[in-house]
């Protein structure tokens, strides 16, 4: 139940999510969301640290399970399948972790095997060709040896980018994969993505806060708020959309549609002063 990359291109929805409601904490971090996520593009998805990027990835992976509503991955229903069904489905979809979760005691060549030596019975020279081939995609073949502590983070974050697609997945999502780069780790990431998506017809879905990177590779941007899609559109039509959300976001400003404070019981009463006279 791999996620096919064929029809790449089109506006074709490969992730289609409806109605989703979660509630974490007894607070709302979705309510009743839509969004679609089309086939073979690079989706953007940004909002306030709290809005549940995140949790949505893991939604998408069937890593969580929503209190209500529906989300379709290539037609196939995340929430009805059973745990066999649900690990086939991953195996089409290629993760970069916020934190590149490298394993340490690992050289970067058996970090990109891992999963090959965990859901495979691939003979060795197969797995050495494969790992190789995709060392090879992300521009650190000649690294293959060094351990996770040798590499700069942005050379880390290219590892786990190659350990991503090494099961040549037709969905990657990526969760905050620009957090930490220098320009140049920057532009390489951004180059990498970009490649992957025209090259593979991959679909790409983002997670992040840097705008100036996002502007320049995503076909499509969601931005999250109060549990919704609250702005969505090509990066262009976002910058120019003008807004209460999208001034507050994209102008850092504290006031606006998103309030500053956590939502709390009254400060005084909670202080011990209700009712005390002035």
């Amino acid at each position: 139940m791999t996620v096919d990359p064929a029809d790449t291109h089109t506006d074709e929805a490969l992730v289609q999510i409806r109605g989703l409601t979660t509630v974490l904490g007894g607070r709302a971090v979705f309510d009743a969301l839509d969004l679609d996520i089309p086939r073979g593009r690079v989706t953007a998805i940004m909002g306030a640290s709290g809005t549940g990027k995140t949790t949505l990835l893991k939604h998408i992976t069937g890593h969580m399970r929503a209190d209500a509503g529906k989300i379709l991955v290539d037609g196939h229903d995340v929430g009805a399948l059973s745990r066999e069904e649900l690990y086939a489905l991953r195996e089409g979809i290629g993760y970069l972790f916020q934190n590149s979760a490298l394993l340490t005691d690992y050289d970067v060549f058996e970090n990109v095997a891992f999963p090959l030596r965990q859901h495979t019975r691939l003979p060795e020279v197969l797995i050495r060709n494969v790992v190789l081939m995709k060392l090879q995609a992300v521009g650190l073949r000649g690294a293959a040896r060094l351990m996770p502590s040798e590499l700069s983070g942005g050379m880390a974050r290219r590892v786990a980018l190659a350990r991503a697609i090494v099961f040549d997945p037709g969905l990657i999502l990526y969760d905050e994969p620009f957090v930490g780069l220098d320009p140049v780790a920057l532009n390489q990431i951004l180059r990498l993505i970009s490649t992957l998506n025209r090259t593979l017809g991959i679909t790409s879905v983002l997670v992040a806060h840097e705008w100036a990177a996002v502007s320049r590779i995503a076909d499509n941007v969601a931005l999250l708020a109060t549990g919704k899609v609250v702005a969505q559109g090509s990066p262009q039509a976002i910058a120019a959309d003008g807004s209460p959300w999208t001034r507050q976001f994209f102008g850092g400003e504290a006031d606006g549609p998103v309030p500053f404070q956590y939502p709390a019981r009254d400060f005084a009463a909670e202080l011990g002063f209700a009712g005390v006279a002035p």
